[in-house]
């Protein structure tokens, strides 16, 4: 094999190590670390505070004001020792108009801590777009789709990057 095809193949294989790491370290991130920010230390019974820590750090990052809960639910199942925390807060924009979160969180019993399972931006004004039923095409809403996913990723990061400055008073993830 000639030199230029061992370098050629080193360099690939450097690539596709660094694309295995980085991968990695966005599961590591999206399944363990950033669930768990700001978390740490609540007890079950203290889901009204975990939701308010929750729903701070999420809509800031994404340049909302928190302004109050329009609905909070808990349950803790009977046998598991699983509990469920949601709802939907109300937020200021930065333009002025009102926002909606949907905030979920998830006891974990197996970490003894509040988890964020799942929250978003509610009828945000792309959303209609899905609806529309001949613009755009499938492939433009796959795309718009995908950006939409990597902009909630780009949120989290932004969240996990104002929680590593350590704000007083916030709490770290218990990792």
């Amino acid at each position: 094999m000639n030199r230029a095809g061992k370098w050629l193949r080193r360099a690939l294989f450097a690539g596709l190590g660094a694309l295995v790491v980085a991968v990695g370290l966005l599961v590591w991130f999206g399944a363990w670390h950033y669930p768990a920010l700001g978390l740490a230390g609540i007890p079950k019974e203290g889901y009204r505070q975990a939701m308010d820590i929750a729903v701070r750090g999420m809509t800031g990052s994404d340049g909302l004001t928190f302004e109050d809960w329009d609905f909070m639910k808990f349950r803790q199942v009977e046998r598991g020792g699983e509990a469920y925390a949601w709802g939907a807060a109300r937020c200021r924009a930065a333009d002025g108009a009102t926002a909606f979160y949907w905030v979920y969180l998830e006891w974990s019993k197996k970490r003894g801590q509040w988890l964020r399972n799942y929250s978003l931006e509610l009828a945000t004004p792309d959303d209609e777009i899905y609806f529309t039923r001949t613009f755009p095409g499938q492939f433009a809403r796959a795309r718009l789709a995908l950006g939409k996913i990597l902009g909630q990723l780009a949120s989290r990061i932004r969240e996990a990057r104002a929680w590593s400055e350590k704000p007083p008073g916030l709490q770290t993830p218990g990792l």
